[in-house]
């Protein structure tokens, strides 16, 4: 083992990232609203022990809390949360995470009140009706303490705060939302085996003048497709995504049936992981402002519907997750290259030209160490391309040293229906700046590059996913941008399988980071939470109980005497999502076949790490891991 190293080595260069300021001067956004000239979002903060607030932007630029200490503002309907809040002309619903009940703030008056009884159950996705008084939005019933609880789109009344139960049946609900008018209400479903964005349902139902629901009816597609936010426009008229033609395109609803506005090859939705989410709002009533993702880039633009015309809006921003509009103000979470996902404004007659409100990253990090992402386009070993974002170490206080090729972290997207993104991420710094190069593959199964290229993985989780990622490693070693003798796997959740999966076919890896990562699929339908309970037969190709041999050869766990690789483990104690005893499984069967391992488990973390000692600590040990065997 090499004793000593240079501070010019590559993995060994003094940064000004730092694990504690990447923790407690970052800060994570959900939810985004404008209202009355006001901007409002939820912001996570590590050093509050995560506590989830909701902070708004006033007209002249300054930032206020909207909800004190006592609260924090979240709800897990669908198990990853989103939706939490809602404002609507000068009234802020929230669901606070603590007891479970929403409130509400008269933001004229600032007073804070219940709008629902304690109840043994979860409320997310609200919609206000034009009249002001109920609120329409999802619930979960854990009174029933079925393992799976009912999902159910329930109103509440504003002034008695009684709840009624509108819609239940149905495994899983999304997106009620009441028409300008209040005269109607429309809402997706679906059922499982499927995912939302396998295939799900579009409803819509009149609101009589006695508040009745009547004439519920089911809007009808001539192909299998996936709804992604259906929208009211201010004339009432019902907007929709949908990605029958492959790709999420832009709909009109006319006549109970999907007409298409803009046809284009690019997604103008995304997988609904959380509730809340959006990728178009209306700018006037004739003019929808859009977001998509072509190739893993996230653009703006506008669609104007008395032609459905279409122009593209250059605002250099690479990535963006939410998006509102009010009168003469758009809204985003947005970022590219050089700045981390921050709220962004711009006016309606310069949409090109956006102002920052609130940064996710503190100002103390220099950009002159930011290391840019290369786009990458490769072939698979099968023919098909692959997307991945590369980004070569950078550090201008260091030289590359001559003569030789840095490390390689790989790190792999969790999901695996998700993606990565094109923007400046101070996690990815945090190593670049240090001389390592790191990649981040949008495997198939990666979301953003249709409906085709995202069921690619459909039968194939641990195989595609795989081949793909080692694949992207032999295309940097082609083109002599990496050393490939030093290359780190790194990956969570569903990545985490990836990784191991990985790690059984292939010894070439010096070391791999895991975080709270699948080892066992057998035991992860034993222990996993009701919208994902059936995710893992569309991703293998069967169920356990009529193909337990195919569940049990594609789990690593049963082939761990396979694996040679170092690895470090992390796990919060409270993971919802992903048992903690699939890490201490791994890890056991590590040490019976004498393979270096560490573990590291967090009490009261979840599935995401939150408090800002649970993410320095994780840096810091991955770090100090990645440089004993660069030491080798």
């Amino acid at each position: 083992m090499k004793e000593s190293f240079n501070k010019n080595d590559y993995g060994f260069w003094d940064s000004p990232f730092q694990a504690k300021d990447l923790a407690s001067k970052s800060v994570s956004f959900t939810d985004l609203f404008i209202d009355n000239g006001v901007v409002y979002w939820g912001e996570s903060r590590p050093d509050e022990m995560g506590r989830n607030v909701i902070v708004s932007a006033q007209p002249d630029g300054s930032l206020c809390d909207e909800t004190p200490s006592e609260f924090s503002v979240g709800t897990m309907v669908h198990g990853y949360g989103g939706g939490a809040f809602f404002v609507k002309d000068k009234q802020l619903f929230f669901a606070n995470s603590k007891d479970g009940i929403v409130y509400r703030k008269n933001l004229i008056t600032k007073e804070i009140s219940s709008v629902t009884l304690p109840f043994a159950g979860r409320y997310a996705d609200f919609s206000l009706d034009s009249n002001k008084n109920f609120l329409y939005c999802l619930r979960k019933n854990d009174s029933t303490k079925e393992q799976f609880p009912p999902t159910e789109i329930v109103r509440i009344n504003l002034e008695s705060k009684e709840t009624e139960v509108l819609f239940t049946g149905s495994d899983f609900y999304s997106n009620p939302s009441v028409s300008p008018d209040g005269k109607m209400l429309c809402w997706l479903q679906w059922n499982h085996p499927n995912m939302p964005w396998d295939e799900n349902e579009l409803f819509v139902a009149d609101i009589n003048a006695e508040n009745k629901i009547e004439n519920i009816r089911k809007i009808f597609a001539s192909r299998k497709g996936a709804c992604y936010q259906p929208t009211w426009s201010p004339k009432n008229e019902l907007y929709v995504a949908f990605d029958g033609n492959n790709y999420w395109n832009i709909y009109k609803i006319v006549n109970n049936s999907f007409q298409i506005i803009l046809e284009k090859n690019c997604d103008f939705g995304r997988p609904m992981w959380i509730s809340g989410t959006r990728t178009f709002c209306f700018l006037q009533e004739d003019i929808l402002l859009v977001t998509f993702c072509e190739k893993g880039i996230w653009k703006t633009g506008k669609i104007y519907l008395k032609n459905n015309g279409f122009i593209e809006i250059n605002n250099h921003l690479s990535t963006i997750y939410n998006i509102a509009a009010d009168k003469n103000q758009i809204v985003m979470f947005a970022g590219n290259s050089l700045l981390a996902l921050a709220v962004v404004s711009a006016s309606r007659n310069e949409p090109f030209n956006f102002k920052i409100l609130k940064k996710s990253l503190d100002d103390s990090f220099p950009s002159k160490y930011v290391s840019k992402p290369k786009e990458i386009e490769f072939k698979s070993r099968d023919g098909k391309s692959v997307f991945a974002f590369y980004y070569p170490p950078f550090n201008p206080d260091h030289l590359n040293e001559e003569n030789k090729l840095p490390p390689l972290i790989v790190k792999i997207h969790g999901g695996p229906t998700a993606n990565v993104d094109c923007l400046m991420n101070p996690k990815i710094q945090y190593y670049t700046s240090r001389g390592f190069a790191y990649l981040e593959v949008n495997y198939r199964g990666s979301t953003g590059f249709g409906r085709s290229y995202r069921e690619e993985l459909k039968g194939h989780w641990g195989i595609k996913d795989v081949e793909d990622c080692i694949d992207a490693v032999t295309y940097l070693v082609e083109k002599n941008l990496i050393d490939k003798d030093k290359v780190i796997l790194a990956g969570s959740s569903s990545g985490g399988f990836t990784l191991l999966s990985a790690l059984v076919k292939n010894n070439k890896f010096v070391c791999a980071s895991c975080t709270y990562g699948i080892a066992d699929l057998i035991a992860m339908t034993e222990h996993i939470h009701k919208f994902e309970a059936y995710y893992d037969q569309g991703l293998i190709g069967g169920s356990v109980l009529s193909n337990r041999e195919l569940y049990f050869n594609r789990s690593p766990i049963n082939s761990a005497d396979e694996i040679k690789t170092p690895i470090i483990f992390f796990h919060g104690d409270k993971d919802p999502v992903v048992n903690v005893s699939q890490t201490e499984k791994i890890a056991a069967a590590l040490k019976n076949n004498n393979i270096y391992h560490e573990v590291y488990i967090f009490s009261g973390e979840g599935h995401g790490f939150k408090k800002a000692e649970s993410i320095v600590e994780v840096l810091e040990k991955e770090l100090k891991f990645f440089q004993k065997y660069l030491r080798d």
